[in-house]
Order: structure tokens, then C-alpha cells, then sequence
């Protein structure tokens, strides 16, 4: 059991009033959700629901709906998730209740980045900071996870490292190993996730390599050993890509047919065609010579439209180097203009993402993290 569930649990204890006990419920739910530990989490909302269902209680109806929502999110990316906790900051806001608002938008800014909807990632930010206080630990650790995992899709590992280490700051205050594992999952997602597009401009040094296997194998680790399924198939998909970088094609193609048939992924970020794709990249790396999908790489790339736009450049990138191997060159050529087109869009988004990403930071610059207790759980 996870020491800050433990702790929440000794805290329910010794509570009488049933509206305190009722919230703290929802806390204990919201984080089976983050755990992957969902029949627990609805067995709590729906003890909530027994005495509460009716919206007996504002601050009860909030806390369950923010739980709620990290269900939805958690289980299989739902919709419905940016629905439940969108509604619990206005409901907070109505109540003009602070730590809801602080922490619903952070959530809700968590679930905006992970959409690519930087915008309104940026606006929900801004809210959070606005009404966070500084020991709100649950707050301010989303919070700064969600800048870290920002910045660093800017290639800014500089900034990633300082809001990774002011979120795993307040999360080890907090005794919320959960979000110790987050974080170093977060970054290894996001470090490879830079990596792959900066290797469709030019080899990824050996240095940095070396230093996202050892992220990639922690953060593997540290779901093993918590215990943690929530999106478990995610890691699995993170080293596949990883191993790609590395030119093991071989144990890529191995992991990679094992992710196709993993749940859940988001829509903007994964597709059955796409892994296809990966798939065929392997096989022609390592000596294929079926070439048929430059061939109808227009119908491919339609396939994946809805895709974030750097895995857009990676298909295109993938597509140019088969084309390559196939001697294909008016394929090659028109795939090399359609990703020098993608990734002079790509450097204009991240531009003005980091611009926002900057304004916000600047208020936090000037309130440094606590000083981490020591604590064996992180």
C-alpha cells in the first residue's frame, strides 16, 4: 500500500463528520484511479453516492467529481474525463472554493497538454497558479509535472529538470510516491518523445542515448515496483520507440507487436496504422524489401491525419527513409518537402509554446520548492 494512501486512510479513521469523511473518500478514490486501482476507486465514489448523491454537499460533490474524472482519464482516456473535472472548477469556482479550483486546473491542464491543446493548457495554468498556495502539495505537484512535461516537448531540458525536481519536491512532502513515479515516467516519455522528432533532422548523440535508457528503464522499474497498471502499456510503447533510436530493430519489432494490441491510447497519439507503419520501418531496416507502402504513402499519411504533428513528422521521416532504401526517389523527394513542411510548423508551435511556457514560469522563479523532507519512499 502506497504511504500516502496509507496516511489518508489513518486520516479517515479518525473523522466523524460525515461531510469530512465524504471528501476525504473522494481523495482516497482519486488516487486508486492515478494507482490503476479503478474497482476500488468506484467502490468509493459509489459510497460516496450513497449518502451524497443528490448534491447534498457542494465541497462532497466536487471532490467526487475531480475522482471521477481521474477514473475516466486513467482507465481508458475518456472524454469524459476533461468533462467531469472541467465541471468540478466551475462548480469550485461557483463555491469560490480555492484548493478545487487550484487542483481541478491543474488536472485539467494535465489533460489538456496530453491532448496537445496547449492553448487552453496555458489558461488552465494560469488559473492554477492564481489561486494554489504554496503547501498545497497535491496542487503544485500537477503543476509543475505539467511544466516539466512542457517544457521538455520544447527541448528545453534545463526547465524540465528544474519542475521536475519542484514537483518531486512537493510530492515527497506529500508522501505521494505515485506522483514520484509519474514524474520520472513523464520524463522519459517526453525526453524520447524529443528525441524521436530531433532524429528526423539529425542522429541523436550516443550521450543522450545512454542517458534515455537509464530514464526508460527507471521509470519501468518504478511501475514494476509500485505495482502501478494505470496505462502500463505505455512504457512498453516508450521502449519500443527507444529501441528504434538505438537501431535494435529487431527487439523493437518484438515489443512493438505486443503494444498493437495494448489498451488504452489516446486517438492523437496512437494508431493500429501507425504501428503498422513503425513495424514495416523495422523490417526494412533490418533487410526487407517490400517497399509497398511508399508506394501509397499518400493513403498512409491520410491514415494518421489526426495525429499530433510530431508524430506526423516521424511517419513522413519513416516513409522518406524506406523510399530511400527502394531507390524510390520522386517519393523521397516529395516526402522530404512534405516533412521539411511539418517540421517548419512543428518549430513555429513550439515557439509560441514555450513563449507561454516562459510568462508562466516567471512567477515561480521567485518561490523556489520546499526543502524535500528525507523520506525512503521516493
Amino acid at each position: 500500500m502506497s504511504e500516502l494512501l496509507q496516511r489518508l486512510l489513518h486520516e479517515l479513521s479518525s473523522l466523524t463528520d460525515p461531510v469530512a469523511r465524504a471528501q476525504l473518500i473522494a481523495r482516497i478514490a482519486a488516487l486508486h484511479a492515478r494507482l490503476g486501482q479503478f474497482d476500488q476507486a468506484r467502490l468509493a465514489i459509489n459510497a460516496i453516492k450513497e449518502h451524497f448523491g443528490k448534491g447534498e454537499s457542494g465541497r462532497v460533490t466536487v471532490w467526487k467529481m475531480i475522482a471521477e474524472g481521474l477514473v475516466f482519464h486513467y482507465e481508458d482516456l475518456s472524454p469524459a474525463a476533461l468533462e467531469r473535472i472541467g465541471g468540478a472548477l466551475a462548480l469550485g469556482r461557483a463555491m469560490q472554493y480555492s484548493t478545487v479550483i487550484a487542483l481541478a486546473s491543474a488536472w485539467k491542464a494535465h489533460i489538456e497538454f496530453e491532448r496537445s491543446d496547449f492553448v487552453n493548457m496555458a489558461e488552465s495554468l494560469g488559473v492554477a497558479l492564481q489561486f494554489v498556495e504554496p503547501t498545497d502539495h497535491d496542487a503544485q505537484t500537477r503543476i509543475s509535472m505539467v511544466l516539466a512535461n512542457a517544457f521538455m516537448i520544447c527541448g528545453d531540458r534545463t526547465r524540465m529538470q528544474a519542475f521536475f525536481m519542484r514537483g518531486r519536491d512537493h510530492a515527497v512532502k506529500n508522501r505521494d510516491r505515485a506522483s514520484v513515479e509519474a514524474l520520472q515516467y513523464n520524463k522519459a516519455a517526453f525526453a524520447t518523445a524529443w528525441a524521436r522528432v530531433s532524429a528526423c533532422s539529425a542522429p541523436i548523440d550516443a550521450h543522450e542515448l545512454t542517458l534515455l535508457r537509464g530514464e526508460v528503464n527507471s521509470a519501468r522499474n518504478f511501475q514494476e515496483l509500485a505495482g502501478i497498471v494505470a496505462l502500463s502499456g505505455h512504457i512498453r510503447l516508450i521502449d519500443a520507440r527507444l529501441l528504434m533510436l538505438e537501431a535494435r530493430y529487431d527487439l523493437a519489432a518484438e515489443v512493438l507487436k505486443v503494444v498493437r494490441s495494448t489498451e488504452p491510447f489516446a486517438s492523437h497519439n496512437f494508431d493500429q496504422s501507425y504501428i503498422d507503419l513503425e513495424l514495416q520501418f523495422c523490417a526494412v531496416m533490418l533487410g526487407a524489401t517490400d517497399f509497398s507502402i511508399v508506394q501509397r504513402y499518400a493513403d498512409v499519411l491520410h491514415q494518421l491525419n489526426g495525429l499530433d504533428i510530431d508524430e506526423k513528422i516521424i511517419a513522413c521521416w519513416m516513409l522518406a527513409e524506406i523510399a530511400a532504401k527502394a531507390k524510390l526517389w520522386d517519393e523521397q523527394a516529395q516526402l522530404k518537402r512534405m516533412l521539411g513542411d511539418l517540421q517548419k510548423q512543428h518549430a513555429v508551435e513550439r515557439d509560441a509554446l514555450r513563449a507561454s511556457l516562459e510568462s508562466l514560469a516567471k512567477g515561480l522563479d521567485d518561490n523556489p520548492a520546499p526543502s524535500a523532507v528525507p523520506s525512503t519512499s521516493s
